[in-house]
């Protein structure tokens, strides 16, 4: 499943962020939650701490890449919004004209 994009968890992920008060806190909480409750930093294979850095950076890059091409997106769509506005007064001046 591609969680990418999963919102089944945004209620509760903005419970912890308005509680946390901040990005650092919020990270704060969830690796304190992964190393506490889980093997995230050993691995499953007693692995060191290496592979969870390696983990985070993958996951990060990927949400890097996702945020950059949504702002590439948006950045595009107003461009052409802003043609279209530009085309359509164009055109509304060109009638007064006649």
């Amino acid at each position: 499943m591609n969680f990418t994009n999963d919102e089944r968890f945004d209620g509760l992920y903005l419970n912890v962020a308005q509680t946390a008060r901040g990005i650092e806190p919020l990270l704060d909480t969830m690796f304190s939650f992964l190393r506490r409750k889980t093997d995230f930093f050993n691995g499953p294979h007693g692995q060191d701490t290496d592979a969870a850095i390696e983990k985070v950076n993958q996951v990060l890059m990927k949400h890097i890449e996702l945020h950059k091409a949504e702002q590439t997106k948006k950045k595009k769509q107003k461009e052409l919004e802003e043609e279209r506005k530009k085309t359509k007064s164009q055109r509304q001046e060109e009638g007064n004209w006649k």
